[in-house]
């Protein structure tokens, strides 16, 4: 039982000494590009209330969120992902802010699948929120701090595939 208790549940992992390094200096490197574009750091719980992300605000099936329960009895989640909590702080503490707004954000995010077999259950989101800007030229610059953090990460080959062609049309437009 004691061996037990030295090993990680499945799907999660310690990370340390060369690796750790190499990540905090990725996340260092990635989080420079954001800054230089005018990103402010934003930090999010770990857990929230379910309804912050049910299937309208969320990309994760309710089924794959790790689900707890406080003292009330509310229904809470370890957070699939980072964007639905961004947008309900912008609700509650940006409404009279300038826009746009500009939150840039790493956090752990927490998936309960086994729909792809050696894939983690936790891991390290990094990103950037650019909020209330329509515009090409912040669909441009988002594509270009895409394109940025993965050339920093050290990628050299990379295809960067859009959902909408209109999009795409109007900013060769644009151009």
């Amino acid at each position: 039982m004691k061996d037990k208790l030295l090993h990680t549940p499945e799907g999660v992992r310690d990370i340390y000494n060369t690796e750790c390094a190499i990540k905090l200096l990725l996340q260092k490197s990635l989080h420079e590009v954001l800054e230089l574009y005018g990103f402010r750091d934003i930090q999010t719980p770990s857990f929230e209330f379910f309804d912050i992300f049910n299937q309208e605000r969320g990309t994760v099936a309710s089924k794959d969120m790790y689900k707890l329960f406080d003292k009330e009895g509310n229904t809470m989640v370890l957070r699939p992902d980072i964007t639905p909590s961004i947008a309900r702080c912008v609700a509650k503490y940006y409404k009279d802010e300038e826009l746009p707004i500009r939150l840039c954000y790493i956090g752990n995010t927490f998936i309960n699948s086994t729909t792809y077999q050696g894939k983690l259950k936790e891991v390290t989101q990094l990103g950037a929120e650019l909020v209330n800007d329509n515009s090409i030229d912040a669909d441009a610059e988002m594509l270009a701090i895409t394109i940025e953090c993965l050339l920093k990460s050290g990628l050299k080959e990379f295809q960067l595939e859009l959902g909408n062609a209109d999009f795409l049309k109007a900013l060769i437009k644009e151009a």
